[in-house]
């Protein structure tokens, strides 16, 4: 049994620990590796290239340049300058905040984008993708001493390896990933995949006798996809759709027929650790990284009962240092991890209302927190853990006070609401997590 993720998206991690979490031991494989997967998720790139899990990253003020060239750098990218001619684009791993860089797009003179290299979090530059007339057309992968090992045809689509001495073409990638698993001798006898394209394909031509179970966590509209219809009407090795969002599931029950074919349909929810409850506390935080938030003035004043601690990992503008003047803010600029961390401790509720880049997983941290999260529209950063009724306009303050009063006057009128929360955010407990996994793995 293996998981085989197609790309790693937070769903896709958010599957991987909760296995974890349920001491399940079920290895996993991604098809696309950006160079910063887990330790423990394994790619054909990390095998075939000799990837290792040392860490030595690469921060963007250590890249290699030509003399006299220089950096100009923001909390979300840098640039590379020759005198007054940009030369390149540096952007950094999202899920850090030390700017480590996962990838620099060069431009040639005339500003267009001439190749990409990619760098993993061991501060290997182990890709490049070249460009032609503003195409990507070849990505190759290189081992330590810079062999290109595999080579990515974009145009195409196929792909060559040359791996100790043998060079391989695979038409595709669903055949290359093929090859891989067999040559790493996984077995084959269920697979957990969680998209309808390559890691689908992969199941329906791997050629093995075996059971599959197909986890979506995508949005459905309208109708149910069709490589999922086609799933449905077709024999293949796919026995199981198990939907993972409360809200999507929910949203399908009109669309799935009384006769769903070859497969059945399923609900499991992912497991999330919640180190604490909420205590009630008036104690209200924001991470930012800008000092564009939303109505925040108009926040401030309409609740001076609320402390609010509003917290970057950045120096704040003037603009978002004058909140200091009023008694129920208290900024903190340049916060570094520890304080952050005792940050989300002491607070019961967030506030995702600023716009611009997430910090610090900040959503999913204070979900974890057991923190009431209210968020506006139009600022959502992970809407997946935000429930619908505590989104509002930016116009409806008096509503977001009348909660939060409503919240804090009693633990029955706070555990509703976050139980409620918990429930849209396909919040799961690890014994019925583990007892679902266990029933499909037996089948």
């Amino acid at each position: 049994m293996i998981n085989l993720i197609e790309r790693l998206d937070m769903p896709s991690l958010a599957f991987i620990r909760s296995q974890e979490f349920a001491d399940l031991k079920i290895p996993t494989v991604v098809m696309h590796d950006n160079g910063f997967l887990p330790d423990n998720v394994n790619s054909p790139a990390k095998f075939y290239c000799g990837f290792t899990d040392e860490i030595k990253p690469l921060y963007f003020d250590r890249l290699p340049l030509p003399k006299y060239w220089r950096f100009k750098a923001s909390s979300l990218q840098a640039d590379v300058y020759d005198l007054d001619h940009k030369r390149a684009t540096i952007f950094y791993d999202k899920t850090d905040n030390s700017r480590l860089v996962k990838e620099v797009q060069w431009l040639n003179k005339n500003g267009q984008l001439s190749w990409i290299d990619h760098y993993n979090k061991s501060g290997w530059k182990f890709a490049k993708t070249f460009f032609n007339n503003g195409r990507a057309v070849v990505r190759k992968l290189f081992d330590k001493n810079g062999k290109c090992v595999i080579e990515h045809n974009l145009i195409a689509d196929d792909f060559y390896l040359d791996y100790q001495g043998t060079k391989k073409h695979f038409a595709s990638l669903a055949e290359f990933t093929i090859h891989y698993l067999k040559d790493r001798g996984y077995s084959l006898d269920h697979i957990f995949y969680n998209t309808l394209n390559e890691s689908m394909n992969v199941t329906l031509n791997l050629n093995e006798k075996g059971t599959d179970t197909m986890f979506w966590h995508e949005p459905v509209s309208g109708a149910l996809p069709g490589n999922m219809e086609y799933l449905m009407n077709t024999k293949s090795r796919t026995k199981h759709i198990v939907f993972q969002r409360y809200d999507e599931w929910m949203k399908a029950q009109s669309m799935i027929p009384e006769d769903t074919g070859n497969v059945d349909f399923q609900y499991l929810g992912m497991v999330y650790p919640h180190s604490r409850s909420n205590q009630l506390r008036p104690n209200a935080l924001i991470f930012t990284n800008s000092d564009q938030i939303e109505a925040l003035d108009k926040i401030v004043t309409a609740m001076p009962n609320i402390r609010f601690n509003i917290a970057a990992v950045t120096e704040m503008s003037d603009k978002l240092m004058a909140f200091d003047q009023y008694d129920n803010v208290k900024l903190y600029p340049v916060v570094k991890k520890d304080k952050a961390a005792e940050l989300l401790k002491e607070c019961d509720l967030y506030f995702d209302i600023n716009y611009n880049n997430e910090i610090l997983s900040a959503v999913r941290s204070a979900f974890e927190q057991n923190m009431l999260i209210i968020g506006f529209r139009d600022t959502l950063h992970e809407p997946q853990f935000v429930a619908d009724k505590y989104i509002f306009d930016a116009s409806e303050i008096d509503k977001i006070k009348r909660l939060i009063d409503h919240v804090l006057e009693s633990k029955i009128n706070m555990k509703e609401a976050l139980d409620y929360q918990r429930r849209m955010a396909s919040d799961t407990t690890i014994s019925e997590f583990k007892e679902k996994i266990e029933a499909l793995e037996n089948e």
